[in-house]
């Protein structure tokens, strides 16, 4: 049965629009209508008057007067309430009415002022006819002499006035209108009546009782029908369209939960006061939570404790002001399983208006395994996982930190450490002590630092530290403790290890404009330490100004030093060696030096050989000087005898070349000079870097006819033992023994030995440094063969050479 709330929704409209419809159409019909009626009031006055007028202007002036029955008679035929001719003198001829004869035109109220004033002013025309509303009509017609003369204007006679109420027509015409509209009004009522009764009875009914039975759709899958009365078949073609709709709504229902429970993340849907709705099979895989359980709980159940107790206020502060911190977004919430742990899952909720209400649906997945994941990367790309330190990478992202807090007057400096020989101590033990071994390197630093601000471990073989102290200044107790920290070694659980650990001090690191500043000048340090380890006594090398002007010096040589050798500015020089019994030219020692394009001098040897070294071209230069000396030498433009020895030296790198002496060879044989006078100077060093390596070279010097010197002997290794396992012809020794040898008796014992040694093995001795004549005595006095010293020539070049030479002939 159709609910009375429906049939009145259904019946008010259609007889509220005809209410509506005839209401409007007497409003707008009304005014035109008696508009309508009022013109044709006028008209037919109009046509009276001017009707009247033209009748009574025959008996106006008779035989005998006045026809007043005539004028009478054409008065009442008018129908006017009032009639009245005006002779020309403004007097009443005649009046319908006998209270108003004889009296003149100016005290007739009863006609219009427009009116009376038109006649006084002779100005009504042929006609004219006011009217007020719907209340009156009146008018004045000129009216003439009927006797006319022939070609004559009819003279005029007066006018006739005429004033007719029409308030009783008016109202006649209003109460026809009235008539018609309710006959009118009731044939549109028959109709919608007629109209509503289908309506109910072929529709309304039928749509009603499917609204019934659409309501309970849902509890099963029985089809839906209509009743059979309904006699519209399109609406019967509708509920089986809507029967299929119905089963595919079913299926695609199935469907999207299926879907649903195959999701990996969890989904959830609940309304605005927090009640699941609605959950996938992920939801509860994630909780542990059996669904069917889930289904109309609280979602704060899922929530721990904390952000339980706030679920509601958040909720009604987003319904009151609309910001939200989840909804519409995504983050990360701490959700508790049904066994109350908890994990991190990433959560997104968004709002979902439906006719039923407002719901959010929230995506959820379990992120504990990715975050823990991000972290241990995080924690390898930014610390050294061995010793748990900082790496470079956070140790530079670390540093403006830093550079900051000074800028605000707090100071900081940088202890750098490296490890020299951490490869021997790996190759030697193996690579299992490579940890061990900077682990108790750091903690032995760490504990006399006693604090740091920052610390790391920038490569296998450097820690680097950062402390704050005032002002940025490094204590000098503490570097001078850090200087023997490492001298008794260390102890690896009944281990001990000789670390060979070099510092590098850079005071006022917070005094740097930058972080790439920073780090520059700790590299710079850290290369100039390994540079110089070898030349300074101390293992801490303080970062200063001088240093730094050092490694600046050194970069600009290191930059020009390869257009140096291209274009020529690199020449060789030569000293003379003496042989002390005769004071004969026995040879020279090929040394290089630098003229710059300006003629200047260059810097010195001490300065660019190393640097040649370092950046690997001093076989470049070596090669030239071999080539160009060769190349004196066998155009006589050096001026030596015959059997003279031109002496070059060879540096480690090149030893440590196998194609080093075939180039040698080559140049040798290109200048046409006997391999016989050609003599090759090796450190002392350099030897005993490899000494089984270094011997077969030298060996196939000596077999190739090329003499062999162990040059400056006594100031590395300083031992006899290894010379009788060295093919060489001659050794130099080193100029520390020779300088003091006139004021100490060590020192000539030392080197007396020395020559004995060397005389019994076969080879020749040359001491380096001699400087004055009381030194070159005495060492004629022990027995050596050669002497070479500023006593005998400096370095000079080929035609000074020549000269010097030839002066001693």
């Amino acid at each position: 049965m159709m609910q009375p709330t429906l049939l009145r929704l259904m019946l008010f409209p259609p007889l509220l629009g005809v209410v509506l419809i005839g209401l409007a159409v007497w409003l707008l019909a009304y005014p035109a209508m008696i508009h309508d009626v009022v013109e044709r009031e006028r008209q037919a006055f109009a046509q009276t008057g001017a009707a009247m007028a033209s009748e009574i202007s025959h008996h106006v002036e008779g035989p005998d007067g006045m026809d007043v029955d005539a004028i009478d008679r054409a008065a009442l035929r008018t129908r006017a309430d009032h009639v009245f001719l005006i002779g020309k003198d403004d007097r009443l001829s005649f009046a319908n009415n006998i209270l108003f004869q004889d009296t003149s035109l100016s005290t007739l109220d009863l006609v219009p002022t427009p009116l009376r004033k038109a006649v006084a002013e002779r100005a009504c025309g042929r006609g004219l006819v006011l009217g007020d509303g719907e209340k009156w009509v009146a008018g004045c017609w000129p009216v003439t002499d009927g006797v006319r003369l022939s070609g004559a204007s009819s003279p005029l006679a007066g006018y006739l006035v005429l004033v007719r109420r029409i308030d009783w027509v008016m109202a006649q015409a209003r109460a026809d209108l009235l008539n018609q509209s309710l006959i009118l009004g009731g044939v549109l009522l028959v109709l919608v009546g007629l109209l509503l009764f289908l309506s109910v009875r072929l529709i309304i009914v039928p749509v009603a009782s499917m609204a019934t039975r659409l309501s309970r759709v849902g509890g099963g899958d029985e089809p839906l029908r209509l009743p059979s009365r309904t006699g519209i078949r399109e609406l019967r073609d509708f509920t089986l369209v809507l029967n299929h709709a119905l089963s595919a709504l079913r299926r695609r229902e199935r469907e999207l939960q299926s879907i649903l429970d195959t999701a990996v993340d969890g989904i959830i849907t609940i309304d605005a006061n927090g009640t699941i709705l609605q959950a996938n099979r992920a939801v509860g895989q994630l909780f542990g939570h059996p669904v069917e359980m889930l289904i109309g709980r609280n979602i704060t159940m899922l929530m721990t404790d904390h952000d339980s107790g706030s679920h509601d206020q958040y909720v009604r502060s987003y319904m009151d002001t609309g910001q939200a911190r989840v909804i519409g977004k995504g983050r990360e919430v701490v959700a508790k399983r049904a066994d109350g742990s908890t994990f991190l899952a990433w959560l997104s909720v968004g709002r979902l208006e439906l006719s039923s209400g407002l719901h959010f649906t929230a995506v959820m997945r379990d992120v504990t395994a990715e975050r823990e994941a991000e972290i241990a990367m995080h924690r390898l790309a930014h610390r050294d996982l061995d010793l748990d330190l900082l790496n470079r990478r956070s140790w530079t992202a670390e540093l403006p930190g830093l550079l900051e807090q000074g800028a605000d007057g707090e100071g900081f400096w940088v202890l750098l450490a490296h490890v020299r020989n951490l490869d021997d101590l790996v190759v030697t033990f193996g690579p299992q002590v490579e940890t061990p071994v900077m682990g108790a390197i750091n903690r032995r630093i760490q504990e006399l630092l006693n604090h740091c601000e920052l610390s790391a471990r920038l490569t296998r073989t450097q820690l680097a530290y950062a402390v704050a102290t005032p002002g940025g200044e490094a204590d000098p107790y503490l570097t001078a403790t850090l200087s023997v920290a490492f001298r008794d070694g260390v102890d690896l659980g009944g281990l001990s290890m000789l670390p060979d650990v070099h510092f590098v001090v850079l005071p006022r690191a917070q005094a740097y404009e930058s972080r790439e500043a920073l780090l520059l000048a700790q590299d710079a340090g850290a290369s100039w330490a390994t540079q110089t380890a070898d030349q300074r006594a101390s293992p801490v090398v303080t970062y200063d100004d001088q240093v730094a002007g050092a490694i600046r010096e050194r970069t600009a040589v290191a930059a020009e030093l390869p257009a140096a050798i291209a274009t020529g500015l690199l020449y060789p020089v030569f000293q003379p060696q003496v042989r002390l019994r005769d004071g004969s030219v026995r040879g020279v020692e090929t040394l290089v030096r630098w003229r710059r394009a300006d003629s200047r001098p260059g810097p010195g040897p001490a300065l660019f050989i190393p640097v040649a070294e370092r950046i690997g071209l001093v076989g470049d230069i070596d090669r030239l000087v071999a080539k160009r000396t060769l190349e004196h030498l066998s155009s006589g433009g050096l001026g030596l005898p015959r059997d003279a020895v031109i002496s070059i030296n060879a540096s480690v790198k090149e030893l440590a070349d196998p194609i080093w002496l075939d180039g040698l060879m080559d140049i040798v044989h290109q200048a046409g000079v006997p391999t016989g006078r050609l003599e090759i100077e090796v450190t002392e060093t350099a030897v005993m870097e490899n000494l089984d390596r270094t011997a077969g070279v030298l060996a196939r010097l000596r077999a190739a006819g090329v003499k062999v010197a162990i040059d400056d002997f006594g100031a590395g290794y300083a031992s006899l033992s290894y010379l009788k396992h060295l093919p060489a012809d001659l050794i130099k020794i080193d100029q520390g023994f020779i300088r003091d040898l006139a004021d100490s008796r060590r020192s000539r014992h030392i080197v007396g030995s020395v020559i004995t040694l060397a005389h019994d093995l076969g080879m020749e001795v040359v001491a380096e440094g001699v400087e004055n004549e009381e030194t070159a005595a005495i060492l004629t006095e022990l027995g050596c063969d050669i002497g070479q010293g500023w006593h005998f020539g400096r370095p000079m070049e080929a035609e000074a050479l020549a000269a010097f030479v030839a002066g001693r002939t």
